[in-house]
């Protein structure tokens, strides 16, 4: 890379880009730990507020998952909450102050909060939610915004929006919609009742459940799972996936072809297509 590059650029003490957002480097309200196999674990810190998000949270999320798309040494994140719920949803604070906004303004400071399901979504790693008891509101929008969920028994799923007067409106209604099918999630919007975690398994809005003793140590077992294969593709099924949600079949025929057009021309692909050959396990480097 340039100097000319490098000066432009502003990067941290890692050589990693800072990007658009604000660089958090001091974090109040998360919690990260990063193991030697390359699981980045986030974990929300507000247990007092049942860990609800406010624009502290969102900064530093952010924060962590924009550095995250550019450090290889990381290859999954597990994010859980401190204490005895996942996430409460938005922080009731910063709904006063947003509410109370004219509604253009309403709906700019509230893209943040999307932005930030959105970056979830959108990181081409494996992302798995440890849901560990309470998830309401904004809480189930970000869970359902990761790839896998993994919830504790005592794990409980609500969206009481109805109870404000108001619908989820970051990502519940559109997310989920083909995750549970439309007469679960109408349940769960316009009745707002709540799902335990073993109904929200039945439906397919969790893919396991553990107790809450072995729910960390089984989510890093799963993790380790996801450390064998093979990253780039990984990153590229979850955008065809994703993608494939919105769009017709024909167009989705379209993009997995695109995608492995890319895929077949990688080094994991080569090694993936010896060790088969060799009767061995890949070693697989995201090259």
């Amino acid at each position: 890379m340039s100097d000319k590059a490098t000066k432009t650029v502003l990067l941290d003490d890692e050589g990693l880009p800072l990007g658009f957002l604000g660089h958090v480097s001091d974090f109040q309200t998360i919690r990260v730990e990063r193991s030697d196999d390359g699981i980045l674990t986030i974990t929300l810190n507000r247990p007092s507020k049942l860990n609800a998000f406010d624009e502290q949270m969102i900064r530093e999320m952010r924060s962590v998952i924009w550095k995250s798309n550019f450090d290889d040494s990381i290859r999954v994140i597990v994010i859980t909450g401190e204490g005895r719920a996942f996430c409460s949803g938005r922080d009731i604070n910063g709904l006063d102050y947003e509410n109370n906004l004219e509604t253009p303004g309403y709906r700019a400071y509230v893209r943040a909060n999307h932005e930030l399901f959105d970056d979830i979504e959108a990181i081409e790693k494996p992302v798995i939610a440890a849901v560990n008891g309470m998830c309401a509101g904004g809480g189930v929008e970000m869970a359902i915004a990761c790839d896998f969920r993994m919830a504790s028994t005592n794990a409980q799923f609500l969206l009481p929006e109805n109870q404000l007067g108001v619908i989820p409106a970051s990502g519940a209604c559109s997310r989920m919609i083909q995750m549970i099918g439309m007469g679960r999630l109408k349940e769960m919007v316009m009745a707002a009742l709540p799902v335990d975690a073993n109904e929200a398994h039945r439906i397919g809005l969790v893919n396991r459940v553990f107790s809450a003793e072995t729910l960390m140590a089984q989510t890093m077992a799963f993790a380790r799972e996801l450390l064998k294969r093979a990253p780039q593709a990984m990153g590229m099924g979850k955008h065809v996936i994703n993608m494939c949600q919105n769009i017709d079949t024909e167009t989705g025929r379209l993009l997995e072809r695109l995608g492995q057009s890319v895929l077949i021309r990688t080094a994991d692909n080569k090694e993936g297509m010896q060790s088969f050959r060799e009767k061995r396990s890949p070693k697989f480097t995201g090259k």
